[in-house]
């Protein structure tokens, strides 16, 4: 059973999973709108006031815009509020050429900083808000969730279709709990920047953090990074014990636990460069091999597991992974989110097959795993036992 139903999960508190941390004193409205202004169109637009802040974000449709803000401390008292009686705070703020034709949607809220001290218990899993929750600051919460969500998800299907040992999915807590640990407190230090009260909070909005972000925006390197950071495609898994790298790739090659690089190759001498990742097989591990011979065939005791990819010589292709940064003579073995499991220099087929019994593959052949004798349980009973009172077999 995984939970991913928000902040009050029913399977993370009937699990009894601690959710330990604290709401934030202020105040959200988010409202949907039709509006003209000063603002930059499809791009997001950071306003950072004396009182607080204000995000234009761009939407679909004529003028479309999403705004976020801080609610003013008079009216957050009230039940009957609209989002006509914010415009005149935001005004106030941006100025008079602001001007807001419709609202199509309205919401006041507050938020928390909040993570589960596990993201397992048994046969239930936690999973985005119901494992964590933040605040806006980084644009992150979705992005997360759904890097959650891809990470239980490829190893739920190969454990439940009977490809791995249920004891791949240890390292789902094992992956994920580091990453929203980090974020909490990144985001919670971002956020008590930006709506520090008093006239030091003032003076590092209005003066300081506003004009040190617009000029570090000006840099390529640093547009990318905030890229990769908000679309967490920079996340990686350097600590995992899915992570493992053999000998002779340089220092600033992609490395075992790392995303790997979105890139387009040719697949085929005479053939177009496609995208590399809608290229591999999401549903095994892919093997790229480069710069070496290898069988296109994988092998027979690891067929369901496995697809491998031989990377053709040549100048295009050569290019693009001279751009990425990966050895002209390699290989990575890619797991199905992606993420590099097995690199190296020179491939042994061996080494492959040794990763894939040892990290994934069914090791319990003849025996049960605590998962198998809890299904049991469930199963050869007639009195079915609360989930919470079934203790794990020794």
């Amino acid at each position: 059973m995984a939970g991913g139903d928000g902040s009050h999960c029913p399977v993370r508190e009937l699990s009894g999973i601690n959710f330990p941390g604290a709401p934030y004193e202020h105040t959200f409205f988010v409202a949907d709108t039709e509006a003209t202004g000063s603002m930059k169109p499809g791009e997001l637009n950071v306003y950072l006031w004396k009182d607080g802040f204000h995000l234009f974000f761009p939407m679909r449709g004529k003028d479309g815009w999403r705004v976020i803000g801080i609610l003013p401390k008079r009216l957050r008292q009230r039940d009957d509020l609209t989002f006509e009686d914010v415009v005149p705070a935001i005004q106030q703020e941006a100025g008079a050429n602001l001007s807001f034709k419709a609202c199509h949607w309205f919401s006041t809220y507050r938020i928390s900083h909040r993570a589960a001290e596990h993201f397992r218990d048994r046969r239930c899993f936690l999973l985005g808000d119901a494992a964590h929750i933040h605040s806006p600051a980084g644009a992150q919460g979705m992005n997360t969730g759904l890097q959650d969500a891809y990470n239980l998800a490829w190893k739920l299907a190969l454990v439940v279709q009977g490809r791995a040992d249920a004891t791949l999915l240890d390292t789902y807590e094992q992956e994920r709990i580091p990453v929203a640990k980090r974020l909490l407190e990144t985001t919670d230090r971002a956020f008590q920047l930006i709506v520090a009260d008093g006239w030091l909070g003032a003076l590092l909005r209005t003066r300081i953090l506003a004009n040190v972000a617009a000029r570090a925006m000006k840099f390529e390197r640093v547009r990318q990074l905030a890229f990769r950071t908000i679309a967490q495609i920079g996340i990686s898994y350097p600590g995992s014990v899915m992570s493992q790298a053999l000998p002779g790739l340089p220092k600033d090659a992609p490395a075992a636990g790392d995303r790997f690089p979105w890139i387009r190759l040719k697949f085929a001498a005479n053939g177009p460069a496609e995208d590399l990742f809608e290229h591999l097989d999401d549903t095994k591990f892919n093997l790229l091999v480069i710069g070496q011979r290898v069988s296109p065939e994988p092998p027979g005791d690891v067929e369901d597991l496995l697809r491998v990819h031989a990377i053709v010589a040549g100048p295009a292709n050569e290019a693009a992974l001279s751009r990425a940064k990966v050895p002209q003579t390699s290989f990575y073995l890619l797991r199905p989110d992606g993420h590099v499991g097995l690199c190296g220099a020179r491939l042994e087929i061996a080494d492959v097959k040794r990763y894939l019994a040892e990290q994934v593959h069914l090791k319990t052949q003849g025996k049960r795993s605590n998962d198998d004798r809890l299904q049991m349980q469930w199963s050869s009973g007639a009195t079915l036992t609360p989930i919470r009172d079934i203790k794990p077999a020794a």
